[in-house]
């Protein structure tokens, strides 16, 4: 689980689910590098004839195709959050059906590679 905010309100956070039965370790990472994704799975109306431009949408973000009936198809896609908007406005216009995210989830980069600079090398580069 990835929450942002201040010292304070992750040391609220960080209390409350450790009082979870089913917490075995909490960990703040706020200080090391560490790298987040989000999953989400999309259900989204879809005819025959509507299929490959579905499909085109499909390879272009890399998503995977869980489940495909006569009008429906249901999608999976893992990113970061704004990947993740990006593909439920884009397939709003198909009709979605159902969408379930996870939220963001993270663990620490074993590389010590520093997530900011990686966030900046890719905002002023434009490539990942």
């Amino acid at each position: 689980m990835v929450v942002p905010g201040t010292n304070e309100s992750i040391n609220k956070v960080i209390k409350q689910v450790n009082k979870l039965v089913y917490v075995k370790d909490l960990v703040d990472i706020t200080a090391v590098p560490y790298v987040a994704r989000e999953l989400m799975l999309i259900k989204v109306r879809c005819s025959a004839s509507q299929r490959g431009e579905v499909c085109n949408l499909v390879d272009i973000f890399r998503l995977g195709v869980i489940d495909v009936s006569h009008t429906t198809m249901t999608l999976e896609a893992q990113g970061r959050e704004d990947k993740m908007s990006a593909i439920a406005d884009l397939l709003e216009p198909y009709g979605v059906l159902e969408i379930a995210r996870t939220g963001r989830v993270a663990l620490t980069r074993e590389s010590g590679v520093d997530t900011k600079y990686l966030e900046t090398m890719r905002s002023s580069s434009g490539v990942w």
